[in-house]
């Protein structure tokens, strides 16, 4: 099965395609997940950490500009969120 990239699944959501940011979460969340936990050390408060960033991801999808760096992009969002 062909892997679709990050910035097909962006386009998709930006058109209000809520599956395919959910394919989004399912790809990076254990990403953002152990990130969280590295700054904050307790597995708990990075698992609201990360869904927190999550949210706000979504929330300003639309101010990624390069939507092949969503990876890198959620990443960030989930060190400010920590």
């Amino acid at each position: 099965m062909e892997q679709i990239a990050d910035a097909e699944f962006v386009e998709r959501a930006r058109s209000g395609d809520r599956g395919a940011f959910g394919a989004l979460i399912e790809r990076h969340q254990p990403m953002a997940r152990r990130v969280a936990r590295g700054v904050v050390g307790d597995e708990e408060t990075a698992h609201e950490l990360a869904n927190e960033a999550l949210l706000q991801a979504y929330l300003s999808l639309d101010r990624l500009r390069d939507p092949s760096r969503f990876q890198s992009w959620l990443y960030g969002i989930v060190l400010n969120v920590c």
